[in-house]
């Protein structure tokens, strides 16, 4: 049975982490593209983007799948941009993160309907 969406206050919280990590991932990349900043930018947006999914009860699939992609790709950029500019760094940081964000929130998921069980 699927679960319907409802505004409580754990969602506006997430949905104001989430807007906050998009924003400051745009002015990274626009204003500090490839420095320091930028990096650190992008590190901050991706743990705000990560933490506003961890909120957001229950995360509707057309948030999950961009969210899951812009954090991978600010994985990759913050790789590429630390290292020496290492593309394959970069791939393997990207299918990383994808894979472990993806992994965590399906076991979130099989963990409340096996719990939900347990009464």
């Amino acid at each position: 049975m699927k679960k319907s969406f409802t505004w409580t206050l754990s969602n506006l919280f997430a949905t104001l982490l989430l807007v906050l990590g998009v924003g400051l991932l745009l002015v990274a990349l626009l204003m500090s593209f490839g420095t320091r900043i930028g990096i650190e930018g992008a590190v901050t947006a991706l743990v705000l983007l990560l933490v506003g999914l961890i909120f957001m009860h229950p995360v509707p699939l057309k948030v999950l799948a961009p969210m899951i992609g812009i954090i991978s790709l600010s994985a990759g950029y913050a790789t590429y941009f630390s290292s020496q500019h290492s593309w394959l760094a970069s791939i393997l940081a990207i299918l990383i993160t994808a894979g472990i964000v993806s992994y965590g929130f399906s076991l979130r998921r099989t963990l409340k309907r096996r719990h939900s069980q347990w009464y």
